[in-house]
């Protein structure tokens, strides 16, 4: 029993799932930055990434660690609504925005210090992301810092530049593939409200609807402690994966989960069954990750140092591939003192054998 974190919340939760144009866009937007989840993430993300210039990839970069907030900022209903809302920005947000994360770092030097002294400001970002990212193994990039401050430094500039860039991206990309995933995802907000979430832990309601055991994560404790609403909505470019995204109510959470049915659903979509079912195939259609599951099968459990090792693998990839065979279900993870260790599920295998038995012989 020592070897689980017990994490408290609200006994129970109001649960709303939700279609919003602004957010679900402005999600699969943030994703096309997220190139370390590429590979369970649907093509569309790849793709569009693969197609920016550098200059495109760059804007898209400063886009991304700011797009939650704007979001909230704007209150838009419809993505072009968002577009040029955003134009309208005062400068001085955008700085809110970029530095809230580092004055709640204890210590802040204070904003005069981080927008004037470069070093300083480097020194700090250095100290504090090496104290909250510790256990992700996420390393200091100090060119990439050094460009975030020099952003720092043009802020008059970037709410019509962004503008701009996301009117480029929206009608590129995303206005189409919007009306193609639409109706597929009203599908999924309609099936998931006939659900009764009364009486439901937050836990249970993640579970619920997007199908992850999330006890024990330990970067959720704050958070769920005051948390007594959860918002969900369905991205059909999130793979298996869930994301999270800012809200204006420190008692509100929002998730972004993969385009699915609910499990056990009565009458299931043929769009939102094939694309789950081709989020669970994706996760098996690699070498690497079926020795990972053929090594489990041979030993009740391995820690992710065993699977380097084992297929000598570097400790980037090895958690890669961890991380989607865990989103997808086919393994359990649970943190043994300050390592990560993983076992078979069997249950997640059996299900999808049976999914895709389902797809094809459900004529």
């Amino acid at each position: 029993m020592a070897d689980w974190d017990f994490i408290l919340a609200p006994s129970t939760v109001t649960v709303k799932i939700v279609l919003d144009e602004v957010a679900i866009i402005g999600n699969s937007l943030k994703m096309v930055k997220a190139t370390e989840f590429h590979q369970g993430l649907h093509e569309w993300i790849s793709r569009t990434a693969s197609q920016l210039t550098p200059e495109q990839d760059a804007m898209h970069q400063q886009l991304a660690h700011v797009i939650d907030h704007l979001i909230v900022e704007t209150n838009a209903r419809t993505f072009p609504e968002f577009i040029e809302a955003v134009a309208d920005i005062a400068p001085e947000r955008i700085a809110d925005f970029r530095l809230k994360w580092l004055r709640e770092a204890p210590n802040y030097p204070g904003d005069a210090v981080m927008l004037n002294d470069k070093q300083a400001y480097l020194d700090f970002v250095s100290a504090t992301t090496a104290e909250k990212y510790a256990k992700k193994g996420e390393d200091f990039d100090p060119e990439f810092w050094a460009d975030e401050w020099e952003h720092l430094q043009n802020l008059e500039r970037f709410p019509r530049e962004a503008s701009n860039h996301l009117q480029f991206m929206w009608d590129t990309f995303a206005k189409a593939e919007w009306a193609r995933v639409k109706p597929m995802l009203q599908e999924a907000v309609d099936a998931f409200n006939e659900i009764d979430y009364d009486g439901m832990s937050a836990y249970d309601a993640i579970e619920t609807v997007a199908g992850r055991n999330m006890r024990g994560k330990d970067f959720f404790e704050e958070r769920l402690e005051k948390t007594d609403k959860l918002i969900f909505m369905p991205n059909a470019h999130l793979g298996p994966y869930i994301s999270w995204g800012v809200t204006d109510d420190e008692r509100t959470m929002l998730f972004f989960f993969g385009a699915r049915p609910p499990k056990n659903a009565k009458t299931k979509s043929t769009d939102l069954s094939r694309s789950e079912l081709l989020v669970r195939l994706n996760a098996l259609a690699d070498e690497t990750r079926l020795k990972m599951l053929e090594l489990l099968t041979e030993n009740d459990e391995l820690c992710a140092q065993d699977f380097i090792t084992g297929l000598d693998l570097s400790q980037s990839s090895a958690s890669r591939h961890l991380r989607q065979l865990t989103a997808s279900g086919y393994v359990s993870e649970r943190r043994r003192d300050v390592a990560k260790c993983y076992s078979l599920n069997p249950e997640r295998i059996d299900d999808t054998i049976q999914a895709l038995k389902g797809f094809l012989n459900k004529n």
